[in-house]
């Protein structure tokens, strides 16, 4: 190696970083095309071999991490299982023992299944933990629901589930929404979905609420009352999602239908049950209820109309 290498390559990691003047960079070039010991030398140095060690060395690393992770996960798993069998192989015994038969059973094994629902199923999955838990402890919960139904030989089961499904959803359909592969415009529309899924829970909870009371004026006044609130539910939603206008405009409207909701939906609900009650009506009389009632439902809806005129007015100076 001559002093024209020695020098190129005190020079070669300013020329790697760029920081070489525009002569001293012709000169490395031109000495790198004639010398291949020197070159060899740039290509060991060039970033890019560099970044492609420590990319596979933290591919390496974390592939490893998650391996062990895993590992741990389902040792962990394993050992809540086994744990959660033995309550199941007591009460086993102890009612073959005492010639129960196997009545407590079931229901203390289908307990445990909601147990390890929550515990178990997230550590031995590997992927969407949170969509597995939901699923497993749904379906665990429903058998637990069912398996009391039939010792106990109540016909509350259907209603029950319903209303079990009902809450879920109204808390998880978005995310299941989110979560589940379906089409683009499901993705785009997930409230839509979400919130048509929890009126058809609601539907099916007052069909079985119906069967299990058994009235004819049940089924004489629930629709009614039933469309009448979920139809105010889908208004909102509509217009606050659809409307073709900016957030101001849309909130004002909305908030002008809550207070005329809140002020006349008990006069309606009491309308259709054949109960007439007269509207409210401001006061200052004594403190009874019915002057409180009619004063603040004047009050939420004076608020109410007045806030979201203020909001409307502001919108559409604001979209002009």
């Amino acid at each position: 190696m001559n002093n024209q290498c020695e020098l190129i390559r005190d020079l070669l990691p300013l020329y790697v970083d760029n920081a070489c003047s525009d002569t001293s960079s012709q000169m490395i070039r031109q000495h790198l095309s004639e010398c291949g010991e020197c070159a060899r030398v740039y290509q060991m140095m060039k970033p890019d071999k560099y970044e492609a060690d420590l990319q596979l060395e933290k591919e390496t690393v974390l592939t490893h991490h998650a391996r062990a992770q895993k590992r741990t996960a389902l040792i962990a798993g394993a050992s809540i299982a086994g744990i959660l069998c033995i309550p199941v192989i007591v009460c086993l015994i102890v009612n073959l023992a005492t010639g129960h038969g196997l009545d407590w059973f079931f229901i203390v094994a289908a307990s445990l299944l909601v147990l390890a629902s929550l515990t178990v199923v997230p550590l031995v999955t590997a992927e969407k933990r949170l969509l597995w838990a939901l699923f497993a402890f749904t379906l665990s919960l429903l058998l637990l629901l069912f398996t009391c139904a039939v010792y106990t030989r109540g016909s509350w089961f259907p209603m029950t589930a319903c209303a079990v499904l009902l809450g879920l959803s109204v808390l998880f359909a978005p995310y299941l929404v989110h979560a589940l592969p379906l089409p683009e415009f499901c993705k785009r529309n997930k409230l839509l979905f979400a919130l048509l899924l929890d009126t058809l829970l609601l539907a099916a909870l007052l069909y079985c609420i119906g069967l299990y009371n058994d009235s004819a004026d049940y089924w004489r006044f629930m629709p009614p009352i039933a469309l009448f609130s979920a139809g105010f539910v889908w208004l909102l939603f509509l217009l606050c999602r659809y409307l073709r206008a900016n957030r101001l405009i849309r909130g004002g409207i909305a908030a002008m239908l809550c207070g005329i909701f809140y002020f006349s939906s008990n006069n309606v609900i009491n309308a259709i049950l054949e109960e007439p009650l007269p509207w409210p009506r401001p006061g200052l009389g004594p403190g009874i209820y019915e002057t409180i009632d009619g004063n603040l439902k004047w009050l939420v809806l004076l608020a109410c109309l007045i806030g979201g005129f203020l909001c409307i007015v502001k919108g559409l100076a604001r979209r002009r």
